[in-house]
């Protein structure tokens, strides 16, 4: 497994991938997403340092994504692995890197991370990386015209 930046020829991957129901059940990412909006999202990425996302690679296979959102010395972390790459234990080591890296190389005290609380992988993912729980930030928000039920998790340096 490593973590290399994103380029524009990974987002036709991406957008495909966030279209799988099983990740749809569990992403942000609209279903209706395209290339050319991720590819524009990719290159954002180069202009704006409060930003970093990489690609999740195994075997030379694009698997995911880990991306942060820095503010105020707080990272907002999120994660996702695509359906076919599950059950290999990617995004507990990809998120144990990326954390590692964000660390190492921006000035951020705590990572914050939030879940749809039936999202019970994820929840395994953020606890196996070194999250803990904290309750008082789980919220009800509204993802995609629904109303998500979701869990906080948090990990200081």
């Amino acid at each position: 497994m490593r973590l290399r930046e994103w380029t524009v020829d990974d987002a036709a991957w991406y957008a495909e991938a966030t279209r799988d129901p099983e990740v749809q059940r569990y992403t942000t990412d609209p279903p209706t997403i395209t290339a050319a909006q991720v590819a524009a999202a990719i290159e954002g990425l180069r202009t704006n340092p409060a930003t970093a996302s990489f690609c999740v690679e195994d075997a030379g296979e694009r698997c995911g994504n880990v991306a942060v959102d820095l503010a105020d010395g707080v990272g907002h972390v999120s994660y996702l692995i695509a359906a076919q790459a599950r059950g290999r234990g990617l995004a507990t080591r990809a998120l144990a890197e990326f954390v590692a890296w964000i660390f190492a190389n921006h000035p951020v005290d705590e990572l914050r991370l939030w879940t749809h609380r039936d999202n019970t992988g994820s929840r395994k993912v953020a606890e196996r990386a070194g999250f803990v729980r904290d309750p008082a930030r789980d919220d009800d928000r509204e993802i995609k015209g629904t109303n998500w039920p979701t869990v906080a998790y948090r990990l200081c340096r």
